[in-house]
């Protein structure tokens, strides 16, 4: 090939590779001017702009009467809107600050910092501030730009420790429930129910977060708002607890022997529960005070433990009831049959012992109970039989949950032949003896011992209890909940009749006089938990009705270590029953206890 035909095919290659080059060149600048150019518009968008999310208020939780028992309230909250650059060591800086202000983790600080100018996206540092604290840090928005303070609403219970234990408390949203419920709008910061009616009905009172679009500086500097899409406030939830009740029990819980307890009051018509309290009880409020503060600290280590659903406790001679309904219906026992009671019982080669040492003497049914003699029960025990008795416990709600809808209830526990035959264990007449008195492995939860109550008053519905009366879901029509029948305690109308005035001589003549109040018809029993472990447990349970009318209030009354029942559980029983009638706290009958039963 010649020189010049060598030359004219190198510079055809030249051009060839100079418009291959200039092709590609334009069509790098295609793509970075059409393809790319909505993502750089977005990101010359979002340095220009933050948006700041804004927490919907939850719906608020009234009473049955309409009494607001959580609501929202403003707060300040410590936002960080990074700018375009920001310097690692003026974010040192403000960690530093930050973490002496608020005694924070100053490492845990300048990671979440750091995070969020790598992400160019806005972040709460602190919430619901105290005011002292909100004006010290508001001197930080001039020494460090993108520093802001922001209103915000948050959770407030205007009673403090009222129903805490059913009302419940809120928390921070954990990893994995974020990653569960991101989809439904929660943010990795947002705050959700973590126990009772705040937990349940999260759905319900949870609103729809809004947004506000804020033009900022390259410092991150607020400038101007641009836009907004508004917060929905969440749905509210209407309780059927009466504020007036609920107070008495939760006063006369703390001012008990011991501080220690629960008590559960229900309306025997519907399942209704009026009160439900469990001490020691904590105030929902402290709980959402930032973590630094000592008084959140304080009360961190308080149990979450609701003794009125997951404590369970022998009911001692609360069984009593159970037992006359079983005599009665079998016809085991006439009416006027008495029993010799010299202060004991013997079974085989062991004596069991009446909690009256020198004796009852003689006794008929209503006398039995009446003064709650032990060795009455420990003789028609023995003639029942313990399968019969077994079997009533389980017609009366024992041993299996009431259904209420709170997490965590537990069942309680059967006592019986069928149930140490499923455990591989004998039964023995000292056994029939035991549970005749309502001690040895028979466990009951105080909302068991109400439902209890509530069968015998209304002479045998037995409701699934419940809580609230109705949901109000923000653009439906309100939801009411009904009371829902679970079963049928069925006895002869004339058994009834007599379990009440058998109870009603309890109050009346025997260990409840404590609970005679003037003016109403009270029906009750008092009972001692055996407790291997330290002081005796303490039970009333009762119902109360006003002269000719049905029993409107039914209640179980358990006071830990409080020893008798009549004179530990006895004056928070009152208390209640008082409160549900209007009536001031009058002296009425004060009778001496006549002892532990």
């Amino acid at each position: 090939m010649s020189r010049g035909a060598r030359f004219t095919e190198r510079l055809d290659l030249l051009w060839l590779g100079a418009t291959v080059g200039v092709g590609l060149l334009g069509l790098r600048l295609i793509h970075m001017q059409v393809v790319r150019n909505q993502h750089y518009s977005e990101l010359a968008e979002r340095q220009r702009t933050q948006v700041i999310a804004q927490a919907a208020p939850r719906g608020r939780v009234y009473d049955r009467n309409g009494d607001i028992v959580a609501t929202n309230q403003p707060a300040f909250s410590l936002i960080f809107l990074p700018g375009k650059a920001q310097d690692p060591a003026r974010l040192a800086g403000l960690a530093d600050s930050l973490a002496r202000e608020l005694h924070r983790d100053r490492g845990e600080l300048f990671e979440r910092l750091l995070e969020a100018a790598r992400e160019e996206t806005a972040i709460h540092l602190a919430e619901n501030l105290p005011l002292k604290t909100m004006f010290k840090l508001s001197e930080l928005k001039t020494l460090y730009p993108g520093v802001d303070l922001i209103v915000e609403a948050r959770r407030h219970y205007p009673y403090g420790a009222f129903a805490g234990h059913l009302l419940g408390y809120m928390g921070k949203i954990d990893r994995r429930q974020w990653q569960r419920l991101k989809g439904k709008g929660y943010r990795v910061d947002s705050w959700v129910g973590r126990s009772g009616v705040e937990s349940r009905y999260e759905d319900v009172l949870r609103g729809v977060d809004g947004e506000i679009r804020m033009e900022v500086d390259a410092q991150g500097r607020l400038r101007r708002r641009l836009d907004e899409v508004p917060w929905q406030v969440g749905g509210n939830v209407l309780l059927t607890i009466d504020s007036r009740i609920q107070r008495a029990v939760e006063e006369g819980l703390r001012a008990s022997p011991s501080g220690t307890g629960a008590a559960v009051a229900l309306d025997p018509r519907t399942g209704e529960v009026l009160a439900l309290a469990s001490t020691p009880d904590f105030d929902p409020n402290l709980l959402l005070l930032p973590e630094w503060d000592s008084e959140k600290q304080a009360v961190a280590s308080l149990p979450e433990f609701n003794r009125a659903v997951q404590g369970t406790y022998a009911p001692g001679s609360t069984f009593k009831i159970i037992m006359d309904a079983a005599l009665l219906q079998e016809s085991v026992v006439r009416l006027d049959e008495r029993v010799f009671c010299p202060g004991f019982f013997q079974v085989g080669n062991r004596a069991f012992k009446c909690w009256e040492k020198k004796g009852h003497k003689w006794v008929d049914f209503l006398a039995s109970l009446a003064h709650s003699c032990d060795t009455y029960y420990y003789s028609m025990g023995l003639r029942m039989k313990g399968p019969t008795i077994e079997r009533y416990e389980k017609l009366f709600g024992l041993g299996r949950k009431t259904g209420l809808d709170l997490p965590g209830e537990r069942s309680g526990n059967v006592f019986g032949p069928e149930a140490r035959k499923a455990r591989k264990r004998g039964w023995y007449d000292g056994d029939t003896a035991n549970l005749s008195i309502g001690q040895g492995e028979l466990l009951a939860t105080p909302i068991q011992m109400a439902l209890v109550a509530a069968t015998v008053a209304n002479k045998g519905t037995l409701w699934k209890p419940r809580f609230v009366k109705r949901l109000e879901r923000p653009g439906r029509p309100p939801e009411d909940i009904l009371s829902e029948p679970v079963g049928r305690v069925d006895l002869r109308p004339e058994v009834w009749d007599k379990v009440q005035e058998a109870m009603v001589g309890v109050v009346k003549g025997g260990t409840g006089q404590r609970v005679n109040i003037p003016g109403l018809v009270v029906g009750g029993k008092t009972g001692t938990s055996q407790n291997n472990l330290g002081d005796d447990h303490a039970w009333f349970i009762a119902w109360a009705a006003r002269p000719g009318e049905v029993p409107s209030l039914a209640l179980a009354v358990l006071i830990q270590h409080g020893g008798h029942g009549s004179s530990a559980a006895g004056p928070v029983a009152r208390k209640a029953i008082e409160a549900a009638f209007d009536l001031a706290s009058a002296k009425g009958h004060e009778a001496p206890a006549e002892g532990a039963m």
